[in-house]
């Protein structure tokens, strides 16, 4: 019982919110959806000490974040439009003039001539949204204290009429809907990526002979300056069983690696790329680092704890190589206070790399690898904006 009766109490709450909200939206009226009537306005019986004034117009631009789908581009921003609240405008039917509405439809005109310009700006310049804003509040109140004055509050019909034939002007110049594109915009000085894959090690001679090609999970963090990429890199990989005994010989615990034994391997790498070409879909980077790589295999020979030994020999490593990224999706968030960037992308990386293992030599490797790859930036002003 007490169930079905919170149940119930949950669906009025419910059922009653969204009335309250379907109520909301039905007391603004919106410029698109076409010309004033009489009936938009609430309708008020006024003494004459109001000067006689025939109503007001309450109007608001509303601020609404949205996002478009530009290419592989998420864009979210703001998008206006002109409002008027019915709630709140009035008209005293004992003042209104033939030409009145004429008045309020040549002010609400005039709210949506400057929304348009506002938007186009905004569009134009994303990262200035509160300075647009600002430039053009006052505009709109420097607007609307000349338009009342002229047509003394909507009692001059011949002010009227000029006024509603200048803003029916504009507003047929001006494109209701400016076409979205992507901005331009101005990524920080400093990002951060952070990426995880597979990576494919295949050595050559003299390592070859005794190991087959690494597989392994590769990831790191890479912090792009500019053009400049600096990174930390590394790799856990599994070459599998060594395929013949007496590979390599560890001095230090005396040990000869054995045949059959299953190997590990890896590689931590300070990295260094430059992107030669950064669009929207793809960007190329040769790339360069030095690091250390190494080899181990679990002994038979146990330490004071009743563990095995881990032998293992590593080098110093040198690699160079080329990385390709492929753009999934890139995203781009503009709110009042600034705004952020990022983008998602699957990476291709060929690179060969030179190690010099202590008691094996030096050998060559090729390395294949594809990574998950995610980085952002924070935005900054990239030009000023001359109102």
């Amino acid at each position: 019982m007490i169930r079905k009766a919170l149940l119930t109490c949950s669906l009025l709450g419910l059922y009653t919110l969204a009335l309250a909200q379907n109520y909301k939206e039905d007391s603004y009226k919106s410029w698109s959806d076409g010309p004033l009537t009489q009936e938009d306005f609430t309708s008020r019986h006024l003494a004459s000490t109001l000067q006689d004034v025939a109503g007001e117009l309450k109007w608001t631009i509303t601020f609404k974040p949205v996002t478009d789908k530009i290419g592989n581009l998420r864009y979210s921003h703001f998008s206006t439009e002109t409002r008027m609240d019915k709630l709140r405008s009035w008209m005293d039917p004992d003042h209104f003039l033939p030409w009145s509405l004429d008045y309020f439809q040549s002010e609400f005109d005039m709210v949506e001539t400057y929304r348009r310009k506002l938007q186009a700006e905004m569009n134009s310049n994303p990262l200035d949204v509160k300075d647009i804003q600002d430039y053009y509040d006052r505009m709109l109140t420097s607007a609307g204290e000349a338009l009342q004055q002229e047509t003394d509050l909507g009692r001059d019909a011949t002010a009227v009429a000029r006024y509603s034939v200048k803003y029916k002007e504009e507003l047929a110049a001006l494109p209701e809907d400016d076409q979205v594109s992507e901005p331009e915009f101005c990524k920080s000085l400093l990002g951060e990526h952070i990426y995880f894959g597979y990576l494919c090690e295949i050595y050559g001679a003299p390592v070859s002979s005794g190991v087959g090609p690494a597989h392994g999970l590769n990831m790191g963090l890479a912090y792009p300056i500019r053009n400049v990429y600096l990174g930390l890199d590394m790799s856990m990989e599994r070459p599998g069983a060594l395929k013949q005994d007496g590979f390599y010989h560890d001095d230090k615990i005396d040990y000869d690696w054995r045949k059959g034994v299953k190997c590990n391997a890896g590689q931590i790498n300070l990295l260094i790329g430059y992107n030669i070409l950064d669009r929207p879909h793809i960007a190329l980077r040769p790339i360069g680092g030095i690091g250390v790589s190494f080899l181990d295999q679990h002994s038979d020979i146990k330490n004071g704890n009743n563990s095995f030994v881990n032998s293992e020999t590593s080098g110093l490593r040198l690699q160079a190589g080329m990385e390709i990224a492929w753009k999934l999706w890139r995203t781009l968030g503009i709110t009042t206070a600034g705004g952020g960037y990022s983008e998602t992308c699957l990476v291709f990386k060929a690179y060969g790399a030179h190690t010099q293992f202590d008691g094996l030599g030096e050998t060559w490797s090729l390395n294949l690898g594809v990574a998950w790859d995610w980085g952002a930036w924070l935005l900054k002003h990239s030009k000023t904006v001359t109102l």
